[in-house]
């Protein structure tokens, strides 16, 4: 068994990443498992005996093997936030970091997810924050709250300077690690999806079978005309500042 995480910050395109991935069937089903708080919901979701809150590891070594696809391939998805909690969970005293991950994880690489814009990035989470709609398949279900979105300079910019900050510690923990990850830009992945995918698998070493083709996504921009007016409220207001 091989496995993989996607390594991100929110807004960052990592659904799109884990979709495209998803939609091969060779790649395991990427999902964000690790949040703490999440935890008890994924393992009901999925049917897992263990349970996390007391058993953490037997939550992790349930969810490699029951979603990995039939090739043994497993990934997930890891926010910054949500690493020292998972390795806090299972580590032992002699481990660091990477040694905990990648006894948890078989054959484990890192993929690394990161969106260029971080303005732009800062002000989907901002509006996301508020809509409560985070990826264009939750717009049925909870856009019907109506809320619309306002601008609000200070918490963009709180936004910008937190996705800052946590790229940089994503960037401080593969140099200190020695770990060269597979680095995914959202923009360029974005406009050829197909290439990236088809790149991503041959990094990883994922067999493909004779025809093999990436699927379409279901997932489309959420970005509007609103994000691009916010943007540029944003830069005025910073230039004047």
């Amino acid at each position: 068994m091989t496995s993989y995480l996607v390594c991100a910050t929110h807004r960052s395109g990592s659904n799109l990443l884990c979709q495209a991935l998803w939609h091969t069937d060779l790649c395991g089903r990427p999902q964000e498992f690790f949040s703490p708080t999440r935890a008890e919901k994924i393992a009901a979701e999925h049917g897992l005996a263990a349970d996390p809150a007391s058993d953490y590891a037997g939550y992790l070594a349930e969810l490699v093997e029951s979603r990995a696809t039939s090739n043994g391939v497993f990934g997930g998805k890891i926010m910054w936030a949500h690493l020292g909690p998972l390795t806090e969970a299972v580590g032992l005293p002699e481990e660091g970091v990477r040694d905990t991950l990648e006894r948890v994880f078989p054959a484990l690489r890192y993929l690394w997810v990161r969106r260029g814009d971080k303005l732009r990035q800062a002000i989907s989470m901002w509006k996301a924050k508020q809509t409560k709609v985070y990826n264009s398949l939750q717009q049925g279900e909870r856009g019907a709250e109506g809320q619309v979105p306002e601008f609000d300079f200070d918490e963009i910019r709180k936004c910008k300077e937190r996705f800052e900050r946590e790229d940089e510690s994503w960037g401080e923990f593969f140099r200190d690690a020695g770990i060269t990850p597979i680095e995914v830009g959202y923009e360029q992945f974005a406009d050829d999806y197909e290439a990236g995918v088809a790149g991503i698998l041959a990094e990883l070493g994922i067999a493909t079978p004779e025809g093999f083709t990436v699927k379409p996504l279901t997932y489309r921009k959420l970005a509007d005309a609103t994000n691009e007016e916010w943007r540029e409220r944003f830069l005025e207001m910073e230039a004047g500042a």
